[in-house]
This record gives C-alpha cells, structure tokens and sequence, in this order.
C-alpha cells in the first residue's frame, strides 16, 4: 500500500503508544485519525501524523466498504477488526 487507506490496519511507531494497532477511520494532509475501539473511540478518534505509523497489509473490508460510503460503524467493529489483524499478524509471525 502506497498511501493510507480508510480501514487499513496501521501501527504506531513513536510515542507512548508505540506499538499499538489501529484502524484508519479519516483521513487529512499529514494526519490521519486512527481508533482502536478499546481506548481510542469513534466520537474522539486519535489524530496520528502519518510519519509515525507503518502500514501493514491488512486491511478490513467492511469497515473500509462503510466508511467510504458514509455508512456508521461502531467501535465494537473497530475493535474485533483490531483482535482479527492480531491474530493474522501472530500467524505470520511464528506460523
């Protein structure tokens, strides 16, 4: 992925939260909002600047499909999307 996209599963590299996976719910010029749905929610997303993130290849189709149509989601959506890109990423980690 070349540019950040709606729903893709990013994770921050600097700050206190370093480390943590997010999904991409808006995006601006150098920041993108990101919300993990645990502590980070939908009504106040985190404003992250785009250098502090890495991509990763995963990205949820149905809280991506939603977004780019308007359509609400929930932080519930968020979350369980957040747990999925765990558990893939853990896969590929150690097989």
């Amino acid at each position: 992925m070349d540019s950040f996209a709606l729903g893709s599963i990013v994770v921050s590299t600097k700050g206190h939260d370093k480390g943590n996976l997010y999904v991409v719910v808006g995006l601006n010029q150098k920041t993108v909002a990101v919300c993990d749905g645990k502590t980070k929610f939908l009504k106040k997303p985190k404003q992250k600047n785009i250098s502090h993130l890495t991509q990763t290849n995963i990205l949820d189709d149905e809280i991506a499909t939603k977004l780019v149509k308007g359509l609400k989601i929930n932080d519930q959506m968020i979350y369980h999307a957040i747990v999925k890109a765990k558990k893939i990423i853990k896969e590929e980690l150690y097989g």
